[in-house]
């Protein structure tokens, strides 16, 4: 099934699923050549595509990613290797999770102005 586009950009459209009426945001990135990403748009409210975070709308993406690259995605003891960068690295990386999504996704894909995550 076709999913109307309501709004399109450059790499971006977004689409209303004609049965249930949900929305749905669709992005080609820059790093695959495949095919797009289908995700729900965050906030959920957002209408158009300049209400969409972006960065919290990809991220299950990014994840997913490295996931299938790496495996599980777990935290070592040692430290990140960027500099003055608190995080623990990720099992298979010298980096943290959002060093590797700014890395392999895009700066304004990782989160860097909120606090490690305790686990």
């Amino acid at each position: 099934m076709l999913l109307p586009v309501l709004e399109t950009a450059e790499w971006e459209e977004m689409r209303q699923c004609p049965s249930c009426g949900r929305l749905w945001f669709v992005a080609w990135p820059e790093e695959t050549d495949g095919a797009p990403v289908l995700c729900r748009p965050q906030p959920a409210d957002a209408r158009r595509l300049r209400d969409i975070d972006r960065a919290a709308v990809l991220r299950g993406y990014c994840l997913s990613r490295i996931e299938e690259h790496l495996g599980e995605i777990k935290d070592q003891k040692a430290p990140c290797k960027k500099v003055d960068c608190q995080r623990k690295r990720l099992s298979g990386s010298p980096y943290c999770l959002e060093h590797l999504i700014s890395q392999r996704f895009g700066r304004q894909l990782a989160i860097f102005d909120s606090k490690p995550e305790k686990k």
